[in-house]
């Protein structure tokens, strides 16, 4: 196996520790979101007198916002597992680098993504809510 022809000084595995940090603590806010959101998606619905389409919205919008926290939240702890390698180990600094940004590329994604559904969904709900 071909090992990197750089290692990061100390001072710059601190710094990538730290950020390896942050993002498992963001990737454990996310958990947490997801488990919100879906007790909210639950309690929050009114399941008596309420249409069939204004509770498919209502769970899916619980159920949607759940699933991006879900999938940022994994995607996080990867970047944070990635970043804690290049701390931890020799020889695969930055090989363990690369993978941590191409995860934050997923992270990107996955938000801009997020953005477009709730869009949608915001229009749905009006729309539903306006008889169209």
């Amino acid at each position: 196996m071909q090992r990197d022809a750089y290692e990061f000084s100390d001072r710059e595995n601190a710094t990538i520790g730290k950020a390896a940090t942050w993002s498992m603590a963001l990737a454990g806010v996310s958990f947490v979101m997801v488990l919100v959101h879906l007790i909210f998606a639950i309690v929050g619905t009114d399941f008596d007198g309420t249409s069939a389409t204004l509770l498919i919205f209502d769970m899916g919008a619980g159920l949607v916002a759940a699933s991006c926290y879900l999938a940022a939240g994994v995607l996080f702890a990867v970047v944070g597992g990635a970043l804690r390698r290049v701390v931890t180990t020799e020889g695969s600094d930055l090989q363990n680098m690369l993978k941590a940004l191409d995860t934050l590329h997923w992270i990107f994604v996955v938000r801009i993504a997020l953005v477009f559904v709730t869009v949608l969904a915001v229009v749905a709900v009006i729309a539903v809510g306006e008889g169209l």
